[in-house]
């Protein structure tokens, strides 16, 4: 059918098109997504990613059309093969203006984590009116020859590898203003972890690793870090689900419903942020909490409270991809 009217469309003239469209979109012969323009695809890449990694082709599939978003790229699966073969989907969101996607270089291949292999970094979207790209980290795993998303700084803000093993990103604080903060991989924990700079001494610049937080002995700023970094995981898998029961709501029962559900969602989590801080802050003082010692017990709390639910959402999306194939 479509290619019947490809044909017919080719040898008529303006008015003739135009003649059609009405026709068939009154006689609801063809659908009228069929009838306006489909999105161009990005590049595929191929890239050597190590000495004994091969080389892997990377694709983009976009996923329903009707879900576009008037005037950006869209969202899909960064798709990851070897010799034709599929290896990974990763589900990505292109929330950006399609004029400023480079088509032919969308993926930037370097050594994040300095382990000899290559990693990525793909923007997400722009934030301060533009001028920050706010992008994800995926690094390579040479036991799994998998991609995985580095929870702990993507989605935040604008990623840059500065040495060996360390990166800067570049987010955006409470006021809008713009901040520059430091991580480095450390291959002992396969974590990355903050660090602050110290003082010189001896000639030589310190780095000090922030703490955790300490279950039994709470220290104020440690444990504010810690949540910090917590919550901020705890966002990035809780759009994943958002994202991915969305496209299976469209699936099953229409694009208004799983919009309906997605609004719901993100209030939902919203409410949750706020409840949780209330009943933090009542709670430590039930406890009988010296004062000097409240804070630090509050940020405590708060940090437990999102280890849980980021635990929750992570079995939620485990479900999700079990049951529609790809999360």
């Amino acid at each position: 059918m479509k290619t019947e009217i490809s044909e017919i469309w080719g040898r008529m003239g303006v008015s003739g098109a135009l003649l059609l469209t009405a026709t068939l979109t009154a006689c609801g012969q063809v659908p009228l997504h069929f009838l306006q323009p489909q999105r161009s695809g990005l590049q595929a890449l191929s890239q050597q990613i190590g000495p004994d990694a091969g080389t892997l082709r990377f694709s983009f599939e976009f996923d329903d059309k009707a879900d576009a978003v008037e005037g950006e790229v869209g969202s899909g699966y960064i798709v990851v093969s070897r010799d034709g073969k599929e290896l990974q989907a990763l589900p990505h969101a292109f929330e950006l203006p399609r004029e400023r996607l480079d088509r032919q270089a969308w993926l930037d291949f370097k050594d994040f984590n300095g382990d000899g292999l290559l990693d990525f970094k793909v923007t997400r979207l722009y934030a301060l009116e533009g001028t920050l790209p706010v992008d994800s980290l995926y690094q390579f795993d040479a036991k799994t020859g998998n991609f995985a998303q580095v929870d702990a700084v993507s989605n935040a803000g604008e990623i840059v590898a500065t040495a060996p093993g360390c990166l800067s990103l570049k987010v955006v604080n409470a006021a809008g203003t713009a901040k520059q903060e430091s991580y480095c991989f450390s291959p002992a924990t396969t974590r990355w972890d903050r660090a602050k700079a110290e003082l010189p001494k001896r000639g030589k610049t310190a780095v000090k690793v922030s703490a955790v937080c300490d279950l039994f002995a709470p220290e104020l700023i440690s444990c504010r870090r810690a949540r910090i970094e917590q919550d901020r995981v705890l966002l990035t898998m809780v759009r994943e689900y958002r994202m991915g029961k969305k496209q299976a709501l469209i699936g099953s029962q229409g694009k208004g419903y799983a919009e309906s559900y997605a609004r719901t969602q993100h209030l939902d989590h919203q409410s949750w942020h706020r409840y949780r801080d209330a009943r933090c802050a009542t709670q430590v003082r039930e406890q009988g909490v010296a004062v000097k010692a409240l804070p630090a017990a509050t940020e405590l709390c708060r940090y437990e409270w999102s280890r849980d639910q980021l635990r929750r959402y992570k079995e939620q999306v485990a479900r999700l991809g079990e049951g529609n194939g790809k999360p």
